[in-house]
């Protein structure tokens, strides 16, 4: 007896434009869980979601997005607290178990005055739209955030 289910997707791409908490904290455990999964997952990081990869520490561990008012505060109040993982420790957890490509933006690099240098280790180079497209043209799953 043959089975219905179709084939489990097996690559993922996301673009990464977001550099607050309340954003990079679900997009590191999405990426996590597609990794777990057996999944090739493969980020770009543009503009802001560059400027959370940046080698010195920045308030996006756990700073939550204006807007969010009292909930927001309560979030960052309850990440310190309870001192969760952050969304780069997941990525470095991910990274371990499979493959999770990380891609900076080479327009953001330029525009924002970085170098690779500056960047985070999980940055695995710097390329540009063209290069990541067509990278994950097959990609089953697609995010933007």
């Amino acid at each position: 007896m043959g089975s219905d289910a179709s084939p489990r997707p097996s690559k993922m791409a996301i673009v990464l434009t977001e550099d607050s908490a309340d954003k990079l904290l679900p997009f590191a455990t999405l990426a996590s869980g597609a990794v777990a999964l057996g999944m090739e997952v493969h980020v770009f990081a543009s503009y802001w979601g560059l400027v959370a990869f940046r080698v010195r520490p920045t308030a996006s561990e756990t700073h939550v997005a204006p807007g969010h008012g009292e909930e927001g505060a309560r979030l960052e109040q309850a990440l310190k607290a309870k001192n969760a993982p952050s969304w780069r420790r997941i990525l470095e957890m991910a990274k371990s178990l499979g493959e999770l490509h990380i891609y900076a933006c080479s327009q953001s690099v330029d525009l924002l005055g970085l170098k690779k240098e500056d960047l985070d280790p999980l940055v695995e180079s710097v390329t540009g739209v063209a290069t990541f497209v067509d990278r994950t043209r097959d990609a089953s799953v697609t995010y933007f955030i």
